[in-house]
């Protein structure tokens, strides 16, 4: 799955699925996923994933008691990562999980979605309007998921035309400065920003970094020799100095760095 670090060489380690929610739920979602493994006799395993810019609500329980400082099984938000997010997996255990769309747990659930960046909190009984118990299975845990976030009236007008734009942002490559941004918003630059804070958690220019960052360890696993000048270039970096400052600010490590410890290797 997109995001994974060394998604190769972790394969093995554990059954990682996603799957699309209902149409009702769509508006808010962009899928539902679930992680299991059975480390069992085996050494902890330290999982690292490049964020995109979305909350998650996740069900999570296993043998190993404890996870993010929560007593399993646990029930949580998930605010969006401003680096990357490591967790480390042990003994037995499950997460179910739902991948809200950029904006669309504001849009659900109202709040400001910035108070959640970078934190988990545990979902309570506000949430959903009264107690909501999540089963320890990941189908029926997927299927609570999807009835209870498609359960709302239509989304607002702004999360539709946030939602419009990131998008554009993620999928025009074109697109590199966040000026560009600007100009295609229905909004004045300091209204764009706010809505951005309130929605999505984080600046634009933060979703525009993250993208192109994504694209660019993408491609680093996928392939030897990659010409880290070109490369930076190509995804809207000024020059190769910018581009390896703002890969180790995410990672902790330069893309070179990357490339040995990650590339897949062909026989």
């Amino acid at each position: 799955m997109r995001g994974v670090v060394g998604r190769s060489a972790s394969s093995s380690l554990f059954d990682l699925q996603r799957w699309a929610p209902s149409s009702d739920t769509a508006r808010f979602v962009e899928h539902f996923w679930s992680v299991t493994w059975d480390l069992r006799g085996r050494s902890p395993v330290e999982n690292t994933v490049i964020t995109f810019p979305s909350l998650h609500l996740t069900h999570e329980w296993g043998s190993d008691g404890v996870r993010h400082g929560f007593s399993l099984p646990a029930t949580l938000v998930h605010g969006v990562v401003a680096h990357v997010f490591r967790t480390t997996l042990s003994q037995r255990g499950a997460v179910v999980g739902a991948r809200f769309r950029p904006g669309g747990f504001t849009a659900r659930f109202g709040g400001d979605a910035s108070a959640m960046t970078g934190r988990i909190r545990a979902v309570d009984d506000d949430l959903f309007g009264g107690p909501v118990q999540i089963a320890d299975d990941v189908n029926d845990a997927a299927g609570q998921w999807d009835r209870l976030i498609g359960a709302a009236p239509e989304p607002d007008a702004t999360y539709r035309a946030v939602t419009g734009l990131v998008d554009r942002m993620r999928d025009d490559t074109g697109i590199h400065r966040v000026e560009q941004v600007m100009a295609l918003s229905p909004w004045s630059a300091r209204t764009t920003q706010r809505v951005f804070r309130r929605y999505v958690g984080v600046p634009a220019k933060w979703v525009l970094c993250r993208y192109r960052l994504q694209n660019a360890a993408l491609e680093i696993e996928s392939g030897t020799d990659v010409d880290f000048a070109d490369l930076a270039v190509r995804l809207g970096w000024y020059d190769q100095a910018h581009f390896i400052n703002d890969f180790r600010a995410m990672l902790g490590c330069t893309p070179g760095e990357y490339a040995v410890a990650h590339t897949r290797l062909t026989p």
